[in-house]
This record gives structure tokens, sequence and C-alpha cells, in this order.
């Protein structure tokens, strides 16, 4: 387990270290990649971290301690292993009004990716939450379109005691987590906005840890709720 560990704190230092520090939101958007959709589960090597400052984060810098996603924690300090960094955008083909960045927040186990929308002069529009993982744990995924209709699924446990991560995935080593699959489109407009547009439910479940770490949410059989 310690090799593990190690592994890990290795791997985040690596990212860390390949991270830029920016001055300005400006800097950040200037400085990452315009990535191409129709996109989900963009890779790691099709990124570029940059630290956004703290008088930029107009959206919820936090990241969460348990798989319920109830006990957020603000992020803190880049030197105690936490992040909040830039690493791509996407654009609407034709449109020169807005862009949407990737913004990753988390430490080397546990992190959120928001989309947030800014206009061209740096402005923030609009956010919302469309990924959280810890490790490869995955408990909520994305699609995007060309056409910014974004597609965001999630698993929410049922149970109302709070889920650790190290001290019961990694300590107890608990086998399974019975959830409930939530399906939500959105669409970001023409100015930014992101406008909520449907959301469906599923009839909770089990699932193994093994198929959070292996299988995307959206290839579920999970049956509708009526």
């Amino acid at each position: 387990m310690r090799k593990i560990f190690l592994i890990v704190f290795l791997l985040f230092a690596f990212f860390v270290e390949s991270t830029v520090q920016a001055q300005t939101i400006k800097e950040v958007i200037e400085g990452v990649p315009v990535l191409p959709t129709p996109t989900a589960n963009v890779p790691k090597q099709s990124q570029k971290w940059i630290y956004i400052q703290k008088e930029d984060r107009k959206f919820p810098d936090i990241i969460y301690q348990d798989f319920q996603r109830t006990k957020p924690e603000t992020y803190s300090d880049p030197d105690k292993e936490e992040f909040c960094v830039g690493c791509f955008q996407f654009r609407k083909p034709g449109n020169s009004n807005y862009t949407t960045l990737g913004v990753n927040v988390g430490q080397s186990d546990a992190r959120n990716m928001l989309l947030v929308t800014y206009d061209f002069n740096a402005n923030q529009i609009d956010w919302v939450e469309v990924e959280v993982k810890f490790s490869d744990i995955k408990l909520k995924q994305y699609k995007i379109t060309p056409e910014m209709k974004l597609f965001v699924y999630e698993l929410k446990p049922t149970s109302p005691t709070p889920i650790y991560f190290y001290e019961d995935y990694i300590q107890k080593k608990i086998s399974s987590l019975n959830a409930q699959r939530i399906d939500t489109v959105y669409q970001i407009d023409d100015n930014g906005k992101v406008n909520k547009l449907s959301e469906k439910k599923y009839q909770p479940k089990d699932y193994s840890m093994t198929i959070l770490e292996t299988a995307d949410i959206w290839n579920g059989n999970e049956t509708p709720l009526q």
C-alpha cells in the first residue's frame, strides 16, 4: 500500500511541476489549448495546467471528502498538495461571445472538474460541475457536443452516512457502493449561460468498486424511474 501512495504522490508531483503560475485569468485562457468537440474524458496529455489565482476564482473551488459530496473542503494552498488549474477550453464554432474553460480542482486522489464560461475580456459568465473522481473511481462524468450541449452523468450514493475514500475505500476496503444514477442535460447558450434542460433518474443499484474504476457511467444498464 505504501508503494501505491508513493506512486500517486510522484505522479501528482510531476503534474504540479508541469503547471504554469499565471497572474490573470486572461493568461489562463490564452495559455490553455482549445480542444475539438464532441468529446468526453479529456486525456491528461491534451491538457496544460495553469494555476488560477484566488481572486479569479468566482466559482466553487472545493474538494470533496466523501463520495456523497456532502463534506466539501475549500481549496487553500498548492503547497499543501492541492491544485486549482485551468487545463483546456471548448469553443462553439462561429461564436465569438465566450469560451468554456475546463477547471480542475483537487488533490492527488480526489478532484472535480468545472466548466466555466468567460467572455474574451476574461469576465466570468457561468459555471457547472461536470466531473468528480476519487483516484480512478468515477462518480460524475460528462460529454459535450460542438453545439455546447452538455450531458452530465452522475452516481449519488444512497447511504446517509458519509463514505470516505481513505477511511472506507482504502482502509476498510469496501467492495461495492449502492448509488442512484442521475443524467442531466444542459445547454450553454450563445451568451455563455448554462441552462438546465432535463434530468433523468434511475433505480438505485449496487456497483462494485471495480466497475466504478473501469466503466463509464453512461454505459450502465440501470432501470429508469417511472
